[in-house]
């Protein structure tokens, strides 16, 4: 490995240091503006949490160049792990050109993206403009740094966003998507019935957008088909209800605490699991109150029927949804998900559907957000000179791509003028799972191509 190479990981490694979920930022932040002042360089920093730090050119042509990576990860863990992401490091596997964590999810995404903005911009040897390097935050959940930044702080018309998980492609479009929130307000009754803990764990998880057909194999659906296949043989009554992380992924675990009269309902439970490696736990327990038989039935159909996985592909566009969280709270069933498509009319459609499903269980709909498609710009600069560097480097050309996952891109996009975009990237596998792994190749590769973009003079 070279100098560059073994600084990035040096980077990386301290990144993975500090802890970065969704919402909880600001130590992130702390270290940026820290950062920013030993190399002394310009920083603004928001109420969000956003960070900008800027740093002026060595090269004739100064034309701003804006970097762009979101700080916060999503962390999730094995189940028989006693990681506390607010506060333990991220440890980091090593095996040749591999790199994972142990028994959580590592943060390659997209902590390969704030390792290589650190590098460039600590560097006083590598050649580049004008540079402005937006850090934005809550990026895995509600797109809120993004959103809220002030976009007045910067000059540049030319984006590159990292977040990418491929290195033989450039993403030039990504999906609109509609994140709701399904309320069910039901009211829980006492009763004798015997009541039974139902634990699914071990699923395999990702992120939703690009692991589309994972969706219909998350542990909630897994659990809700289970507890539907039972209402059919007598009475199951809900007491509660909980699992996923957050809307975009796809839930690996769920837990439902039931009430039912059925004999032999522990064999009966393992025998409706037909997913291989997932692993069910059911234990008696103790619990008075559940909701009706009525309320119970709609629960499950909720579920059941709101869209999710590959709803339909048609002249190449992907529809799909997710849902990624349930809980209950006390008298209500709160049900996240969310739906993709850069069609927006398809979008809208699908959401009026699901509307008209949670009707008729007694659901209410109520929007978190909904985020633009970014549509591709065939006239775009920005991909054509990036595009010939990139077969300068690597004597071939890389693939176009419209993500189906959604990417600040389209937030930005819509906020600033006349800006072209592109998004850029290295191999990243299983992200948002425990079994995420990068490649060290991988991340030498793409640095090496944007290294030589911001050196060339355009």
């Amino acid at each position: 490995m070279n100098k560059i190479t073994n600084r990035f990981l040096e980077l990386f490694y301290k990144i993975s240091q500090i802890p970065r979920e969704s919402g909880k930022e600001k130590k992130f932040a702390d270290f940026l503006e820290i950062f920013a002042k030993e190399n002394n360089l310009e920083c603004y920093r928001d109420r969000s949490n956003n960070v900008l730090i800027k740093k002026h050119g060595n090269k004739e042509n100064n034309e701003p160049v804006i970097l762009q990576a979101h700080v916060d990860m999503v962390c999730v863990k094995r189940e028989n792990s006693n990681h506390n992401f607010d506060i333990d490091p991220i440890e980091i596997i090593k095996n040749g050109d591999v790199i994972s964590a142990k028994d959580t999810s590592l943060g390659a995404d997209q902590g390969i993206g704030l390792a290589i903005m650190l590098l460039i911009l600590e560097s006083s040897k590598i050649k580049h403009p004008d540079l402005e390097c937006l850090f934005t935050t809550e990026e895995e959940t509600t797109f809120n740094g993004a959103v809220s930044f002030d976009y007045s702080k910067l000059n540049g018309k030319r984006l590159i966003n990292l977040d990418h998980c491929k290195d033989n492609s450039i993403v030039i479009g990504c999906d609109a998507d509609i994140c709701n929130k399904y309320i069910f307000k039901g009211k829980q009754i006492g009763n004798n019935i015997p009541s039974y803990k139902i634990r699914i764990y071990n699923v395999q998880g990702g992120n939703s957008g690009i692991e589309i057909e994972r969706s219909n194999k998350s542990a909630i659906i897994i659990m809700a088909k289970i507890i539907q296949k039972l209402q059919k043989e007598d009475d199951v009554l809900i007491c509660e209800i909980s699992g996923g992380k957050s809307e975009g992924d796809i839930a690996t675990s769920c837990e439902c605490i039931i009430k039912t009269r059925i004999k032999s309902i522990e064999n009966k439970i393992e025998k409706s699991l037909l997913e291989d490696n997932v692993q069910i736990q059911v234990d008696k327990t103790q619990n008075e109150l559940s909701f009706s038989i009525g309320d119970s039935k709609k629960i499950i159909n909720e579920v059941i029927n709101l869209k999710q996985g590959l709803i339909q592909t048609k002249n190449n566009i992907i529809t799909s949804g997710n849902i990624g969280m349930i809980q209950t709270i006390q008298d209500k069933v709160i049900i996240t998900g969310i739906l993709r498509s850069i069609e927006e009319k398809e979008l809208h459609k699908q959401n009026s559907e699901n509307y008209l499903i949670s009707n008729n269980n007694n659901f209410e709909v109520e929007e978190i957000y909904q985020d633009p498609a970014w549509i591709p710009n065939i006239k775009s600069k920005l991909k054509e000179d990036y595009t010939n560097i990139y077969y300068k480097v690597n004597r071939e050309y890389p693939d176009f791509e419209i993500t189906h996952g959604g990417l600040e891109c389209s937030c930005i996009a819509k906020r600033i003028m006349e800006l072209d975009i592109i998004s850029i990237g290295s191999i990243i596998e299983d992200f948002h799972t425990v079994n995420e792994k990068m490649y060290i190749s991988s991340c030498e590769k793409t640095i090496k191509i944007l290294l030589a973009y911001l050196e060339c003079e355009w």
